[in-house]
């Protein structure tokens, strides 16, 4: 069998629209030849067992053989001063700067360098100066997780360094602090010509930037003063929290570059629990937060500009990489030019959910996950090559070495679980809808999140019906709005999934192929965020759970997220709407009163997670509750927001809300929205090549959303 993981690669952009260009980046274990084929997928589901893995060569893209080389990863984020400041016409200065060290480590944690000096914490776990290589002043050990307020000082008039250090809180005087001293006899300034890194050490001087010996922690307010209290440089994090800059508004103005995006909005040394919002009062948020594995771009060079013709299909694509003992897939996707009105359909990929869970390691790095599916653990090669390659890059459900949450992931990295493979959940499970829509003919276009969020409504107005996948998680407001402004406006909706419009996530344009999101204090997560820092940094709004931020998913699609049901999956049961003779159409040829019993995924159409009803979650009042599931039994767990006293009756036999609902409800202008409240919906469309009771539903649906007249559906309460 061929290695997966020899070769790697990612595009950016991972979206391209008709007439625009994407590069391809690659690297390989050793350097090789390899050839490059450009395919569209149409099912990436490789299981032998499973409804069979389909893709369609281009004829825009000739297959080609290139050289590859291995490219490095210059992993974990830093600040760079670049030039710094000019401090030559002094006899004494001062760097001043607050920390909040969260991780012990064998190796050094640099939370400064500049020319021949640093500041880091050794692998004794002991704060210490350094010049060139000899540690010249050493402190105690450090505390973690406590602020403590550092002074450097470099004295030429007296040859002499000393470093002053005191544990600070908002509250009162930890102490009065210590002071150790070394007299240096070729005590020069470093110059401007070198740069200031904080966080890191730069291990060379060639002109791609090589960092080393990260520094996990906090760092608030740096400055450098001179003997007449002047300051030279003061680098005001809580300035510019929306971009990669940080700004000196000292008399310099050494203004510097934060790379690899470290976490900003973060809680600094005045920070008291009085605020909960970075715009609120920025004197709070005078910290960045730094990771040794932060990675949001590889930076690789490129290997292929990939030119996407105007008549390309918009769709799910690879670039499949492979040579005498490799086969390895690079995703990308053509999404539609709003401009140009192919057909009444459009897909709507959930780029934002694919990236989220990106390169996850919760199989390694999680207790929960086997509690969760009551089984032992499968590991791929991709995953296993993962968890060695940490260099790659972490998920919205891993946390950093230090134990804090990931709020930032990035595109700009090779992502192995999103691709043809063995992790089924999301990318190969949406795909099973985009063969089922080509078996059944239908014409449809295809776009993604990142194009939702930029164009709004701009690019869903001119479709009947839009198509929203198995498992669109991740929502930005602009993506919310968008979706509702569609189908308060006409549109019509399926939502073919579970678990949707959960996470309330934010894009940047300063930070291109990075999305963020902040756990709250709330939902089914794997980490949850610090106190004070729920708001997202790319625009100052709450993070968390759409629910807690006052739009539910009932709001928008009238059901919501309810439980987890990983172990089997079931099937639904119908109710009687009878005497809702506009709606006959739905179970249309289907006899049976219960239907889904089957699928990919445990068996049934309901499983994995699943969503109900709730008129006191939002759910519209004219929404019709068409069927709901049956059998669920103990293996479903209520989530985390559904109760709010821990019980002993939370799972499916006792609890009323562990269900999957099956909903419609019309809109105003003459939308509608049919909602299948599971996941599993989508993984049972191609059971038996199509001739199945969820494969006729769905197209029930979609024939009669095609059709101009309206769907009217009166108040039920």
């Amino acid at each position: 069998m061929k290695s997966t993981s020899g070769i790697i690669g990612y595009f950016f952009p991972l979206s391209v629209k008709p007439k625009n260009q994407t590069e391809l980046k690659i690297s390989s274990k050793l350097p090789c030849d390899c050839t490059v084929e450009v395919l569209r997928v149409i099912c990436a589901d490789i299981d032998p067992n499973g409804p069979g893995e389909k893709y369609e060569k281009v004829s825009w893209f000739k297959k080609q053989k290139i050289k590859v080389k291995n490219q490095h990863i210059n992993l974990g984020s830093f600040a760079i001063i670049d030039p710094a400041p000019d401090i030559v016409d002094n006899k004494i200065i001062k760097l001043q700067l607050s920390v909040f060290p969260t991780m012990r480590k064998k190796t050094s944690q640099v939370i400064f360098h500049w020319g021949q000096f640093k500041i880091l914490i050794n692998n004794q776990n002991k704060l210490c100066v350094v010049k060139e290589s000899d540690e010249i002043l050493i402190f105690s050990k450090i505390k973690l997780r406590e602020w403590l307020y550092l002074e450097l000082e470099i004295n030429l008039r007296e040859k002499q360094i000393s470093l002053f250090s005191k544990y600070l809180s908002p509250f009162s005087n930890i102490d009065e602090g210590i002071v150790n001293k070394i007299k240096i006899n070729d005590l020069s300034f470093p110059r401007k010509s070198e740069p200031i890194i904080f966080a890191a050490a730069r291990n060379n001087h060639s002109e791609k930037i090589k960092t080393e010996f990260h520094f996990n922690g906090k760092i608030d307010s740096p400055k450098i003063i001179n003997e007449n209290k002047k300051i030279i440089s003061y680098w005001d994090f809580s300035e510019g929290i929306t971009s990669n800059k940080i700004f000196d508004k000292g008399t310099q103005v050494t203004n510097g570059i934060l790379h690899n995006v470290p976490m900003r909005a973060a809680t600094g040394i005045k920070w008291d629990g009085s605020c909960h919002s970075w715009l609120q009062d920025k004197k709070h948020y005078t910290a960045i937060h730094f990771h040794e594995d932060d990675i949001t771009d590889c930076m690789w060079e490129t290997n292929i500009i990939l030119d996407v013709p105007a008549y390309a299909k918009s769709g799910y694509y690879i670039a499949r990489l492979a040579n005498k003992t490799v086969q390895s897939d690079v995703p990308f996707f053509i999404s539609v030019d709003e401009t140009v009105h192919k057909s009444d359909i459009l897909f709507i990929a959930p780029t934002a959910t694919y990236l989220s869970y990106s390169n996850t390691h919760v199989k390694f790095d999680s207790h929960n996950t086997e509690n969760l599916f009551e089984a032992p653990i499968a590991l791929s090669e991709d995953e296993l090559y993962l968890n060695k390659h940490r260099e790659l890059g972490l998920s919205h459900y891993d946390t950093h070495a230090d134990g804090s949450g990931v709020v930032y992931v990035s595109e700009k990295r090779p992502i192995l679980n999103m691709r043809p493979g063995l992790y089924t959940f999301n990318y190969i499970n949406d795909t099973h809808i985009i063969k089922w829509l080509e078996l059944k003919k239908f014409d449809y276009d295809l776009t993604t999140d990142y194009e939702l969020h930029n164009l709004g409504t701009k690019l869903l107005k001119n479709y009947k019906i839009i198509i929203t996948a198995s498992h669109p998680e991740y929502y930005s407001t602009e993506m919310w709005n968008a979706i509702y402004e569609f189908q308060n406006n006409g549109g019509r909706h399926l939502y073919l999934g579970g678990n949707g419009f959960y996470w309330k996530i934010a894009y940047s344009k300063n930070f291109p192929g990075v999305i963020e999101n902040r756990r709250g204090a709330s939902g089914v997560r794997t980490w949850e965020g610090e106190p004070g820092e729920h708001h997202l940094s790319f625009n100052g709004e709450l993070g968390g759970l759409w629910r807690t931020n006052g739009r539910a998913p009932q709001t928008l699609v009238g059901i919501g997220f309810s439980a987890t049901y990983f172990l089997k999956s079931t099937y639904f049961q119908k109710l009687n709407i009878k005497e809702t003779t506009e709606l006959n159409f739905i179970f249309e040829g289907v006899s049976e009163d219960t239907f889904g019993n089957f699928g990919f995924r445990g068996g049934g159409c309901v499983g994995l997670e699943i969503d109900r009803f709730e008129h006191n979650l939002g759910s519209p009042k004219n929404t019709v509750l068409l069927a709901t599931s049956v059998g669920i039994g103990s293996a479903g767990l209520l989530t985390g927001e559904e109760f709010i006293t821990t019980t002993r009756a939370l799972d499916g036999s006792q609890h009323a809300h562990v269900r999957a609902d099956m909903v419609i409800f019309s809109t105003s202008s003459g939308g509608a929205v049919w909602s299948t409240g599971s996941i599993a919906w989508a993984t049972s469309l191609l059971w038996n090549n199509c001739e199945n009771d969820v494969s006729k539903i769905t197209e029930n649906v979609i024939n009669r959303f095609l059709k101009p007249e309206k769907i009217h559906l009166i108040d039920t309460v």
